[in-house]
C-alpha cells in the first residue's frame, strides 16, 4: 500500500542558481548513500527519535528539465522500512524566489498492518524523516550559493 506525500521548501534564490547546486549535492548524497553515511531521521511521538541509514537513487532530468527522480530505501533491511519513489522539482516562484517540491509516493511494509502502523502508532514517520531531508537540502543549498557568492566577491576584491 501507498502514501502520497508532497512537501515544499522556499528559497531566496532564482531557480537557475539553485538547479546546478540541487544537482552538485544530489550527487554526493547519492554517492554518501553507498556507504551508509546518509540518514533518514524523524521524530516519534513522545521523546523519540529514529534515524535510519539509507540508500538514495538519483534519475538526473535532461539539461533543460530540472525534475529529478529520487528513489529512498533503508540501506539495511530494507522490507523493514518504508521505500519513497518520487520527484524532486524546484519551481521558480519570483526572479529570487524559488520551491523546491519534493512529492511522490512512500510504501510501508507490512501491508494493512503497516499502514495502520503507520496512521496511528508511528503517525507518518516516512513523511517527516522526508521533511527532515528536505529542510538539510534547502541548508545545504543556501550554504553553496553562500560560498559561491563569497569566492566571487573574494575574486573581485582580489582583482582590484
Amino acid at each position: 500500500m501507498t502514501s502520497l506525500v508532497s512537501i515544499t521548501r522556499s528559497l531566496p534564490l532564482s531557480c537557475d542558481s539553485i538547479v546546478p547546486l540541487l544537482r552538485a549535492q544530489l550527487e554526493v548524497l547519492e554517492e554518501a548513500s553507498e556507504h551508509g553515511t546518509v540518514v533518514l531521521a524523524a521524530r516519534i511521538p513522545g521523546a523519540g527519535r529514529i534515524a535510519v541509514p539509507v540508500r538514495l537513487r538519483v534519475n538526473y532530468p535532461a539539461p533543460r528539465s530540472p525534475r529529478f527522480g529520487l528513489a529512498i530505501a533503508a540501506l539495511n533491511a530494507s522490507a523493514l522500512y518504508p521505500r519513497f519513489r518520487g520527484e524532486l522539482e524546484p519551481i521558480e516562484l519570483g526572479a529570487a524566489v524559488t520551491s523546491l517540491k519534493l512529492s511522490g509516493e512512500y510504501q510501508v511494509p507490512f501491508g494493512l498492518l503497516g499502514r495502520a502502523f503507520d496512521a496511528t502508532a508511528a503517525r507518518g514517520i516516512a513523511p517527516r524523516g522526508l521533511e527532515d531531508m528536505l529542510d538539510r537540502l534547502a541548508a545545504d543549498i543556501l550554504a553553496g550559493a553562500a560560498r559561491q557568492s563569497e569566492t566571487a566577491y573574494r575574486a573581485g576584491r582580489a582583482s582590484c
